[in-house]
């Protein structure tokens, strides 16, 4: 099909009438069943190209996203055997594009940021991609990188540290940890930058061990974290006792130490929301 009748049908899932909706889905699962790895070249083609339609570069997103990933577990491993058996030349096609895509949306969260993620997710623990990681964590920690291009590559690796099992990431655990503590520091100047650092960095928890046991690591980590509950900006606030919450849960027979500088965050954070009168999401944190 040609790319501008494939961004119209793409358009047509989002501000169709609802028979517009019906015949774009059922004209996308044709086509992905006909011909899915042309099907998702052409959508990454979509994505990559900054002058097409946010809307239409959105939804060819979502689309290559939703042939990758599924909550569904047993759907999932279909997914991705599926996506294994497309000729490695496509495949490579395909991910170059969204490799090159981050940062260049003009919607939040990144829609490329989950296509990377979850080829990955699909690669990574068969052997393949295997530069991915570094070359994201080199988009975040190169000085004069975009931010929304920083800002893409963190929540990639979130979702990444996310759905990988943490033993196949942990021989790079190092590398992904220096690129979120990179983009969580008190120095970062963009506060979307430090929140999906944060972000990331509580899906990458359980593979950081052999940091939390090593002293001077695990205390630049709990200086960053605790210095995140400290920012001015509710959400990142948020997402760092989050962060403290899972550390002091995983890592508990380290953290004596670190009790008085924690349990300081918390009490000026719930301070804080009495006096603003202000419910962050419902969430309520316990310390014993």
């Amino acid at each position: 099909m040609a790319t501008e009748g494939l961004i119209n049908i793409l358009e047509r899932t989002v501000t169709g009438s609802q028979a517009d909706l019906e015949n774009a889905r059922n004209f996308l699962a044709k086509a992905a069943e006909q011909n899915l790895s042309e099907l998702l070249k052409q959508l990454s083609d979509i994505l990559i190209t900054a002058t097409n339609n946010p809307t239409a570069r959105a939804q060819a997103a979502l689309q290559l996203k939703n042939a990758l990933y599924s909550r569904d577990d047993t759907l999932k491993q279909l997914y991705q055997e599926r996506w294994l058996s497309i000729p490695e030349n496509i495949r490579n096609h395909i991910k170059t594009n969204c490799f090159n895509a981050l940062g260049t949306e003009t919607t939040k969260p990144s829609q490329a940021a989950q296509c990377v993620g979850y080829i990955a997710c699909a690669e990574i623990p068969r052997g393949q991609w295997q530069d991915l990681i570094k070359r994201l964590v080199d988009n975040v920690t190169t000085v004069g990188r975009a931010d929304n291009v920083r800002e893409a590559s963190l929540e990639a690796l979130g979702y990444i540290c996310q759905d990988i099992d943490s033993n196949v990431l942990e021989p790079q655990s190092n590398l992904i940890l220096t690129a979120l503590i990179y983009g969580m520091r008190k120095e970062e100047t963009n506060d979307n930058v430090r929140l999906a650092a944060i972000t990331a960095l509580l899906n990458s928890l359980e593979f950081t061990k052999n940091n939390f046991q090593n002293d001077s690591e695990r205390h630049y980590i709990m200086q960053v974290v605790c210095e995140a509950t400290q920012s001015p900006n509710i959400k990142i606030q948020v997402a760092a006792l989050q962060n403290l919450v899972k550390i002091l849960t995983l890592y508990y027979d380290y953290m004596e130490y670190y009790m008085g500088p924690a349990l300081f965050a918390v009490r000026k954070f719930f301070n804080s929301l009495i006096n603003k009168s202000t419910l962050i999401n419902g969430r309520f944190f316990f310390f014993l």
